[in-house]
């Protein structure tokens, strides 16, 4: 795949999900947007449970709109932590809201254990309707001990994006 523009776009309750976009991002010289839900999802109990809950029922909860125009990308790859083996919420409302925008996909995952990548992947297919280029799920155990940069080359590689068509300007990050 010839480079030409990329977006990551990612949803992070815990931080991970952020660190391993912002890898991503950094790496591919690419922009980078998070996304907002407007439903609170605390690093506590109650917000752990909420997640679950949220993540299992299928809710689409109400997020703030992108601020990059999606269709301007030819590749968006969107970040996701997988809530009790389940797609969160608010990636699952994105996709849902966005998919006729997006042109090209690609995944990533970060999770506490191994269960529900397989069945996550498929639900962020099903929703956007579109087969990833490619995709790669990370423990937050690797995530912690940075052993996910690795997958990250891993996953670029496959990508199959021209090395010499990257840019060399500094990513940028859409502020909301």
């Amino acid at each position: 795949m010839a480079r030409k523009n990329i977006l990551v776009i990612y949803y992070s309750r815990s931080g991970n999900t952020r660190k391993v976009a912002e890898e991503i991002a950094q790496s591919l010289h690419c922009d980078i947007e998070e996304i907002r839900s407007r439903v609170s999802y605390p690093q506590n109990f109650w917000g752990y449970q909420r997640a679950l809950l949220h993540a299992s029922f299928k809710k689409k909860p109400e997020i703030q709109m992108v601020q990059s125009l999606l269709e301007d990308y030819d590749l968006v790859i969107i970040g996701s932590p997988v809530w009790g083996g389940a797609l969160s919420a608010p990636i699952r409302s994105f996709l849902d809201r966005n998919k006729d925008e997006l042109r090209n996909v690609a995944f990533f995952l970060t999770q506490g254990g191994e269960f529900g990548r397989k069945k996550v992947f498929t639900q962020m297919k099903e929703l956007c309707l579109k087969t990833p280029l490619t995709t790669f799920a990370v423990t937050e155990r690797d995530v912690r001990s940075g052993k996910f940069k690795k997958q990250i080359a891993e996953f670029i590689a496959s990508l199959n994006i021209e090395r010499s068509e990257a840019t060399t300007e500094v990513p940028r990050s859409i502020e909301l």
